[in-house]
């Protein structure tokens, strides 16, 4: 219902982003339908929009005197331009803290959109995020703002998670309006970037409200993760929810490092140890663990959790985007494309790898979730690409 609702306040609000399609990939990838939910198109240049603008309209309504004292929130770059943007449009205070190696574009663009931008600064061996999240806390704390979490809030789930009802019903508009046709089509999956969880958390809600809960579910919904930030791939292994500081922990061969027994996940700030190797480009994915709110939801819900090879994969699927669909993503955006491209959506959700990578009758859904990237980043990652081809 949450969803819904958040649909409904959110009508001409948000873009309603395009479905994108193209018959010469289909046709390259096994003969199936790979449709791109494009919200890179969406204001601000990313699904965040959707997220952002959902929990200030509920806040205001919910505590008007929260409102009123201005809002704060950690971000390294697609939620602090959103909530800037969201929070200008509701003549709302803002400030948003980022960590110090965010993209320059996305600090800009915060800045820009009319926020309070605060800088993080680099502590060795700790988390980006989590150093960002504690400044924010005590802004919050000196200054009054009433502080926000970017993914591990329920009004920000439920606003990603339109995303899910609109990619729900184009595909059913688009695959059932051919005449004559008695059987009902929808997505046999959704391939979704993640971070923290929350996108594809409100898409899984989204799922349940459109098909029903458990066993009723037609519809598969997987994460994609940049590598060496593979929380949701692990905790998804595991059956239960893993931070980067236990998975790497375990992992290390260091015996001085602390046990992952005694490293509370409520706790994030504490030194993480370097994965053997780990995305330069995914910036917008690189949280420290899933959110307490967003696992809840997900862990029962998600039917696969992978994470790419490397950045190179990253890298062809920009390639790819803009080639067969016209489409700018940033890194972290073309994520999902990418584990199409390497096959671990149909080894997860379809012929387990024993086939095609997208047999006839198979239909993937993509979120491309954002395109806030610079030229020379952009020209760097396709450019290479080019090179290689």
């Amino acid at each position: 219902a949450g969803v819904l609702s958040a649909a409904s306040i959110l009508t001409n609000k948000v873009v309603r982003t395009p479905i994108l399609e193209s018959t010469l990939l289909n046709a390259k990838l096994g003969g199936g339908r790979l449709l791109i939910k494009a919200e890179s198109l969406q204001t601000t240049g990313s699904f965040k929009y959707r997220g952002a603008l959902h929990r200030l309209i509920k806040l205001r309504e919910e505590d008007p005197s929260a409102a009123n004292r201005g809002v704060v929130a950690f971000s390294s770059g697609n939620f602090g331009q959103a909530l800037a943007a969201a929070a200008t449009t509701l003549d709302i205070r803002c400030a948003i803290v980022s960590p110090h190696d965010a993209p320059s574009v996305k600090l800009n663009r915060i800045a820009a959109y009319g926020a309070d931008l605060r800088i993080s600064t680099a502590l060795e061996g700790t988390n980006r995020e989590a150093v960002a999240s504690a400044l924010a806390m005590q802004l919050s704390k000196e200054e009054g703002f009433t502080l926000l979490h970017p993914f591990d809030d329920v009004h920000v789930i439920h606003g990603q998670g339109t995303i899910g009802v609109e990619f729900l019903e184009q595909a059913q508009e688009l695959l059932n309006n051919k005449e004559g046709s008695s059987k009902e089509c929808t997505l046999d999956s959704i391939v979704v970037p993640t971070g923290g969880g929350g996108m594809v958390a409100g898409i899984n809600l989204a799922v349940d409200a459109h098909q029903g809960e458990g066993s009723s579910r037609k519809t598969k919904v997987m994460t994609v993760e940049p590598t060496g930030y593979d929380d949701h791939s692990r905790s998804y292994g595991a059956s239960q929810r893993l931070s980067l500081a236990e998975i790497y922990t375990a992992e290390s061969d260091d015996s001085d490092s602390p046990s992952p027994s005694c490293l509370p996940l409520e706790k994030e700030s504490y030194p993480i140890p370097s994965p053997r190797s780990k995305s330069k480009a995914c910036d917008a994915l690189m949280a420290a663990a899933p959110g307490q709110i967003t696992w809840s939801i997900n862990g029962p819900r998600l039917s696969g959790a992978v994470a790419v090879k490397d950045d190179e994969s990253v890298a062809n699927a920009m390639k790819v985007a803009f080639d067969y669909y016209r489409l700018v993503l940033e890194p972290s955006g073309a994520l999902g494309l990418a584990a199409v491209l390497e096959g671990l959506e149909d080894s997860v959700c379809g012929t387990g790898g024993n086939g095609p990578l997208l047999p006839p009758g198979r239909v993937v859904g993509v979120i491309a979730c954002g395109g806030n990237t610079d030229l020379d980043t952009y020209s760097d990652m396709v450019g290479y690409q080019l090179k290689s081809s």
